[in-house]
């Protein structure tokens, strides 16, 4: 049994994710670094929330890279591992850092990508899929096989679209949930999600940090969601997925801004009045 951990100090504890509001693909989105400094200078806590699905030993690498030291990060990857138990075996379409979360978590993980793309498929207990960005047709048919023989399917999330950047400029490519579909398609079966706005995520969240009073996203369906499950505010960025012309949305956010740097301003305006509410998440 959980017991709630409702925040009443002086500290406001936001869940930020990464994607579409840190970042585009490989490209800093402008003022996100100084963000997170000032919410960090002002004394609050700062946990990032990802539904890409790898380590988090990965994100925070990234994050350093900017600049972003320090700080805590809980991805997709760790949701799909408080799905399964270490006497169940799994086969991962994914990163092999996402592998990596499987194994230290004491369960017996072996990727698509170790095993020869003409199959045969492994026996299995449960095929996971997330992260994966190489698409190899032949690899995501083991994954359908094993499913088709008798394996749980399981996706680290299920958002339909990435935000992404380009030579071009911000692009929108397929996410994780567009795969999810073509394997139910070819599977019958339906994917259980473990990832933002569903409760395996929200429950990881509050294991490992209790209650959050914001979540800043840029997906009313993950983020917006995830607010709502864990009794949050919701601030939403125009940075990522979601466009000016996009709204309104649902839920309804408290804040809305065209970047982080301008949520936070707001959030920082703010201080003495922000939410201090986080609890049990439903």
């Amino acid at each position: 049994m959980i017991q709630t951990l409702c925040k009443s100090g002086p500290v406001t504890r936001i869940a930020i994710d990464l994607d579409g509001v840190i970042w585009r693909g490989t490209e800093l989105i402008a003022g996100s670094d100084a963000a997170i400094h000032a919410l960090v200078e002002a004394g609050h806590d700062v946990v990032f929330c990802t539904n890409h699905a790898q380590s988090p030993a990965m994100k925070l690498a990234a994050l350093s890279e900017f600049g972003m030291n320090g700080l805590a990060v809980v991805t997709a990857a760790q949701a799909a591992a408080a799905c399964c138990t270490p006497e169940q075996t799994v086969l991962i379409l994914g990163d092999q850092s996402l592998s990596e979360v499987f194994r230290a978590a004491g369960i017996a993980a072996v990727n698509v990508d170790d095993l020869p793309a003409d199959g045969p498929a492994p026996r299995v207990d449960m095929v996971v899929v997330g992260a994966y960005s190489v698409w190899d047709r032949s690899r995501i048919a083991l994954a359908a096989d094993a499913i088709r023989s008798g394996a749980s399917f399981l996706a680290t999330n299920d958002d339909s679209t990435f935000p992404a950047s380009s030579p071009i400029g911000p692009r929108i490519l397929p996410g994780n949930g567009s795969l999810i579909a073509a394997i139910a398609a070819a599977t019958g079966v339906k994917a259980q999600v473990a990832g933002k706005p569903h409760s395996a995520m929200a429950q990881v969240l509050f294991e490992h940090f209790g209650g959050i009073d914001i979540v800043v996203g840029d997906k009313p369906e993950t983020d917006g969601e995830l607010a709502t499950r864990m009794g949050a505010e919701f601030a939403l960025v125009l940075s990522g997925v979601t466009a000016e012309a996009d709204l309104p949305v649902q839920p309804s956010p408290t804040y809305v801004g065209a970047n982080l740097a301008q949520i936070v301003e707001m959030i920082l305006a703010e201080d003495a009045n922000l939410p201090r509410r986080g609890g049990l998440p439903r």
